[in-house]
């Protein structure tokens, strides 16, 4: 039986789906079968950010319909035979989309859910950025998934400069964690590769940490301020803000 995992943001740009389709990744690169469901029913940003934009051939609103089946509307990564997608764009009925990952999960190990399926998993994962306004969201949306009957929620920080952690004007994520009183469960740096279907090898390395603490198999996080100590790492604080 799969794991189903809710990704979950209150606040919009936060990245829920971006660290989705990356611990989905980690996850597949492991030997995993994993499914990402990306319930925005208007537009579905996990085909671009996975590198798999243009490769979906039937929608969910065409299953929902009788056109096709659900398990073709699943789109599978190029390069990542263990991966798969399960895009509700265009799906006009919310309960049906909310459904749809029930009719599949029995073929994955892990299916993580980014707007969609709350009420089926058994974890969520709430992603935030370092920022006031994004731990007041995440403070939200911690107190939505526990009052949607999700008892094991932990954190994920994404968008972490370590510089500005280093400089003092952003907290470090585990005092974001200590005070929103869930567990730390990733750190995913700064990285503006990643809107374009790719990312550093510094985020690829962030994404198989959470993803091995989600699975049970590590307990460490990525420490976004490593390099921001001396000389260099005085340039690179110096540098970032001009650019």
């Amino acid at each position: 039986m799969s794991e189903m995992i809710y990704f979950t943001s209150l606040k919009g740009g936060a990245g829920a789906t971006t660290c989705a389709v990356g611990v989905g990744l980690a996850l597949a690169a492991a030997g995993r079968r994993v499914l990402v469901v990306d319930g925005d029913r208007n537009f579905s940003a996990a085909l671009t950010i996975s590198g798999c934009a243009g490769l979906q051939t039937y929608s969910l609103e065409e299953a929902r319909k009788g056109a096709c089946r659900i398990k073709q509307v699943l789109v599978g990564h190029p390069r990542s035979p263990n991966f798969y997608l399960l895009p509700c764009a265009g799906c006009t009925d919310r309960k049906y989309a909310n459904a749809a990952a029930g009719e599949v999960e029995g073929g994955f190990d892990y299916v993580l859910c980014d707007k969609a399926g709350m009420n089926a998993c058994s974890r969520a994962a709430v992603v935030c950025e370092p920022y006031p306004t994004g731990i007041k969201g995440a403070d939200a949306a911690i107190n939505e998934a526990r009052d949607g009957g999700i008892e094991d929620v932990g954190l994920i920080v994404n968008r972490v400069n370590g510089g500005l952690i280093y400089d003092g004007i952003v907290p470090a994520p585990s005092d974001i964690a200590a005070l929103l009183r869930v567990p730390l469960w990733g750190v995913i740096p700064e990285d503006l590769n990643m809107p374009l279907g790719s990312m550093r090898a510094d985020s690829t390395r962030a994404f198989k940490l959470t993803a091995m603490r989600l699975a049970g198999e590590g307990k460490k996080v990525f420490s976004p301020a490593r390099g921001y100590s001396g000389p260099g790492g005085y340039i690179k604080r110096r540098i970032r803000p001009k650019i």
